[in-house]
């Protein structure tokens, strides 16, 4: 009888893999549009306190430079938020590859192990039909000696 056949199991797997895959992709794709983000939020960071140094050099009214300082305090906190929200997204893109690279993993071995049970049982079909070749040889001699 043949084998349990590992066609239905390797879709499954291969499934797994397309999902685990998608999911990576999306990950890196969300990590860089934060990084994205924080790169940007970082240069208005820089613009605004170039700005505010050279208003102090300049000896501007006093509410301008603290409307200034407000900004560049709230965009402090954008940036934190954003780093911690940053630093969230890169453990799930190192999960989610990690995640990838053992689906794939798993794939590669119920292929192999598909490999070898279809060689086993090509195997086993050939010693098989050797047998009953050599079964009707016997018989055919046998029937012409006598």
């Amino acid at each position: 009888m043949k084998p349990f056949s590992l066609n239905n199991v390797l879709a499954y797997r291969k499934r797994l893999e397309d999902i685990a895959q998608n999911r990576f992709f999306e990950a890196r794709k969300v990590h860089q549009m934060i990084e994205q983000k924080l790169a940007e939020e970082n240069g208005i960071l820089s613009e605004l306190t170039g700005r505010s140094e050279h208003l102090q050099s300049e000896g501007v009214n006093i509410t301008e430079l603290i409307r200034y300082e407000e900004r560049i305090l709230q965009v402090k906190a954008n940036i934190v938020a954003i780093a911690k929200n940053l630093a969230e997204k890169a453990e799930i893109l190192k999960r989610d590859h990690q995640n990838l690279i053992n689906r794939a993993r798993e794939r590669q071995i119920m292929e192999r192990l598909k490999e070898r049970q279809d060689r086993a049982w090509a195997t086993y079909l050939d010693k098989k039909e050797t047998a009953m070749l050599d079964e009707i040889a016997i018989l055919r001699h046998e029937s012409e000696n006598h």
